[in-house]
């Protein structure tokens, strides 16, 4: 048999304990729940789609002064006989048939220094008679393109493109009679026969 006092207690707490929860309960939030991945992923892709739906401003095209810088192109170098060389030493000298009297390499030098030991070589072969002379430029191949972004002086392409017209210039123009772009046995596309006037 229970003693009635004791009945009286329990029921007491009980109560004590069940208030107490409620009150605990009361200041305890839900978690919020993080989206799945699959959620996320699918929220990001609406996104993108939703961005690539909107439309694009149109551009507009603008007018520009900026001058566009075009590669100095050279003179056709004579492909006819020109007054004091006749048809057929003009076709020896375009097939390199004619004895060689001198010879000028110019690689490895800038514009400047080629442009000034062209002309020195030009007036020397005439002063001494030199009938046909070799100047050799060089093509301006791959390993001259990675040189010429950091020297671009020395580029041996753009000395191909300007010795014509180095010799077309008034200090030696008088000098010269024909150029013509070498044989591959003299330098190909990298070098030029150049057929000297005889002194007068």
């Amino acid at each position: 048999m229970t003693k009635p006092g004791k009945t009286k207690h329990t029921r007491n707490s009980q109560m004590d304990g069940d208030a107490l929860f409620e009150a605990v309960m009361r200041d305890i939030r839900p978690l919020k729940r993080r989206p799945s991945r699959h959620a996320r992923g699918t929220a990001k892709l609406a996104a993108k789609m939703e961005i690539a739906a909107r439309p694009k401003p149109k551009a507009t095209a603008r007018l520009t002064t900026t001058p566009i810088h075009r590669p100095s192109v050279p003179p056709p170098v004579h492909a006819k006989p020109s007054g004091g060389l006749d048809k057929r030493s003009a076709e020896r000298l375009r097939r390199g048939q004619m004895a060689i009297d001198g010879r000028l390499d110019l690689h490895g030098h800038t514009q400047a220094d080629a442009h000034r030991a062209a002309h020195a070589f030009i007036a020397a072969g005439y002063r001494s008679g030199k009938r046909c002379v070799l100047i050799i430029t060089g093509k301006g191949g791959a390993r001259d393109n990675i040189e010429s972004s950091f020297m671009p002086d020395r580029d041996s392409g753009v000395l191909r493109r300007n010795l014509p017209r180095w010799l077309g210039e008034a200090s030696v123009r008088h000098m010269v009679l024909r150029i013509a772009s070498a044989r591959p046995q003299h330098g190909g596309e990298g070098a030029y026969y150049v057929l000297l006037r005889r002194k007068r």
